[in-house]
């Protein structure tokens, strides 16, 4: 028998592309995609894993491939190789109408780029080998229709680019007071007005350790309603003479600012592991990143477990060794002994019709794509027949997510059962003393989890929410408690003397490595103190553009290229406000 290489099936998980081939004989050393332009003369390597008898599973991160970036433009043939000897792949020529159906194109930018990966087969007779296409393209944007327009749109791009350059120089100038001992921190976040979570825990855990001796720290927390161009000058400046950046959240400035090969970025995730496609994990979606985004220049990021490290890796961008499970610190502070009796005497007495009584903590994630239009249908809720649910015995505290401003609407005469809790300072102490969890797709299921209490998911919008904002795991499958999709089916949970929490504990065993109070140390220690042990190295962008001048054709993923590709190419587009609603729809990603 002749030893070839054959694609058995092609399928997708989000961006993860699958190939099952089978190969003959001994085990090849290793997978790769080859140019058709320069065959052989560049390997780019393939994940793959035995699955016996001959056969394999080949994956592909279509997105972060050629390190942190898509597979480059270009046409490539699927090789094996075993000793001296290449093998390409073929398909099954009958089967070949089959490779139409398996291509993909992720649409993005506003619909003004999209990325295709397509499959087909070389129009060699004597060898019809498999091919696989990878292509960026971009459109112009609308021709402004009148001259005054024209010198307007001119204008606005002219002076954001104005601004965009100071902020670079302000940036630079500021590089050379960046100390040589690697002493200056920046702890900032674009997202939140003061210090919060991650950020507040890993800063004051360095207080008590005295390391403010040993470092100088700076700070800079803005918001979209308080940004302003003094304090993104302001910013510019501390970003330039900080040698470690420490940020929570969506940090869309770093597109122009931060140095990853001279500066630590490390990106302190604000979530945990929720249900809901974020970053790359939704690539193509509503709501998608670029193919240059700001969260492929972190240095690291962390997350709660291993099993955790594939899910941000994907999410981000970023290389799995760059994603390290220290822990959530914000979690030290949760766990403290004593802490839940200390925050129960405090909520009586500012809430004393809870005295003594079971507390039932509802707090869902906010609908719409930002805080400019955050909101929860409150329709939904039967506010008498949820009262007369709850009997003498129970009361149901109303948190909404912090995009939504307005209080929930419960009428005066339920106020004793019905409390809205949006006035106390922090979830988490919500969440410490409440017997019970409704929400829906929101992240704070993930502290709760600690504490092995009931949860139950009001998601009377699963299938809209699940189309629209796409999830990274099935709901149904995943959410650790009873769904409820009605309200009479809630209120039946509601009314259940005893809930079951044998979900919850499944879910702390799959996301934590750590369920203790030195989250915090363990960053302090591995990420800021010194580098993770075998931990990832910054990638060597010349080596990567070298890779892609050898595939031989254009590279969208090469310095500047990207910029093309995500602005409309017509010299009167006017792509400011495009970036500002980019923006917003990355922070509604990343904020739930």
């Amino acid at each position: 028998m002749v030893d070839e290489l054959t694609i058995e099936g092609i399928s997708w998980e989000r961006v993860i592309l699958s190939f099952v081939v089978r190969f003959p004989g001994a085990a090849p050393d290793s997978f790769y995609l080859t140019p058709n332009s320069r065959p052989y003369e560049v390997e780019l390597p393939i994940r793959s894993e035995s699955l016996g008898d001959g056969r394999f599973r080949l994956t592909i991160n279509v997105t972060q491939f050629n390190r942190r970036a898509q597979v480059p433009n270009g046409t490539y043939y699927l090789i094996a190789q075993r000793g001296e000897d290449v093998y390409p792949a073929s398909y099954p020529l009958e089967r070949a109408e089959e490779l139409g159906d398996a291509s993909r194109a992720f649409v993005y930018n506003k619909n003004f780029s999209a990325y295709t990966v397509t499959f087909g087969v070389s129009d060699d007779e004597a060898a019809p080998y498999f091919l696989m296409r990878a292509y960026s393209f971009g459109r112009s944007g609308k021709k402004p229709s009148s001259v005054a327009a024209r010198l307007k749109s001119k204008a606005k791009k002219k002076w954001k680019s104005t601004k965009r350059k100071a902020l670079r120089s302000v940036f630079a100038l500021s590089s050379f007071r960046r100390p040589s001992d690697g002493s200056n921190i920046l702890f900032a976040s674009e997202a939140r007005p003061n210090m919060q979570g991650n950020l507040k825990a890993v800063h004051d855990r360095m207080l008590e350790r005295g390391l403010d001796s040993d470092f100088n720290f700076g700070y800079s927390f803005r918001t979209g309603r308080t940004s302003s161009r003094q304090s993104a000058f302001a910013l510019a400046w501390e970003m330039g003479k900080a040698n470690t950046i420490l940020i929570d959240d969506y940090f869309a400035i770093l597109k122009d600012l931060g140095n990853r090969d001279e500066q630590k970025i490390i990106q302190l995730w604000h979530a945990g592991s929720g249900f809901k496609s974020v970053g790359y994990s939704r690539f193509g979606q509503y709501g998608s990143p670029n193919l240059r985004n700001a969260h492929r220049l972190y240095s690291y990021a962390i997350c709660g477990s291993q099993h955790l490290r594939d899910v941000y890796s994907e999410a981000f961008g970023i290389e799995r060794e760059a994603v390290i499970a220290t822990g959530l610190p914000r979690i030290d502070g949760f766990l403290r002994e004593g802490r839940a009796e200390e925050v129960l005497v405090d909520f009586e007495k500012q809430f004393p019709s809870a005295k003594g009584k079971r507390k039932i903590l509802f707090a869902p994630t906010f609908r719409g794509r930002g805080s400019g239009d955050a909101h929860y249908d409150y329709e939904q809720i039967d506010f008498r027949e949820l009262y007369n649910s709850c009997g003498a015995g129970t009361v149901i505290l109303f948190r909404q997510h912090h995009f939504v401003p307005d209080p929930a609407p419960i009428p005066p005469e339920f106020a004793d059962r019905l409390i809205d809790v949006a006035s106390y300072p922090d979830t988490n102490d919500l969440m410490l003393i409440s017997d019970v969890l409704i929400t829906d797709y929101s992240s704070v299921i993930y502290e709760y989890a600690l504490l092995e209490r009931p949860m139950l998911f009001f998601a009377y919008d699963l299938d809209t929410y699940s189309a629209t904002r796409g999830m990274h795991k099935d709901y149904r499958e995943a959410a650790p408690g009873s769904i409820a999709t009605t309200f009479d089916q809630l209120v039946e949970l509601i009314r259940m003397p005893e809930l079951s929490n044998e979900k919850t504990m499944e879910f702390v065993k799959e996301n934590f490595d750590y369920v203790d109070t030195h989250n915090s140390d363990r960053v302090i220690d591995s990420l800021i103190l010194s580098e993770p042990v075998g931990g990832y190295e910054s990638a060597d962008l010349e080596a990567e553009d070298r890779i892609s001048e050898r595939v031989g054709e254009e590279d969208p993923g090469a310095p500047g290229q990207e910029d093309q590709l995500n602005e409309p190419t017509d010299e009167y587009a006017d792509s400011s406000d495009k970036n500002e609603v980019e923006d917003e729809e990355n922070q509604w990603q990343t904020s739930q």
